[in-house]
């Protein structure tokens, strides 16, 4: 039987890189509104390994996503680079 955990969430800011959450967790899905061209990508860490990267088609739009399984595993922390013109609110437990 799997361990269940709280599931949490982080907004990611326009034109930034943001700390989702300071320590080890996973990352369950993502919620993004975006604009034509638009990207978010997801470190394990500052920096560090991406674990997730989306372009955004040519039009604008928003997208959810749920990761399968347990989610994508950051040993670090949750970093989110995101791009102008888009916003990313990132679930993880």
């Amino acid at each position: 039987m799997a361990m269940q955990t709280d599931v949490k969430s982080g907004a990611a800011a326009a034109n930034a890189t943001t700390t989702i959450f300071a320590g080890p967790a996973r990352i369950k899905g993502i919620s993004i509104s975006y604009s034509s061209g638009a990207t978010v990508v997801l470190n394990d860490g500052t920096g560090g390994t991406a674990r997730f990267s989306f372009t955004a088609p040519t039009a604008a739009g928003c997208i959810y996503m749920v990761f399968p399984g347990e989610g994508i595993r950051c040993d670090t922390n949750i970093s989110a680079v995101v791009s102008s013109t888009t916003t990313a609110v990132v679930f993880y437990g």
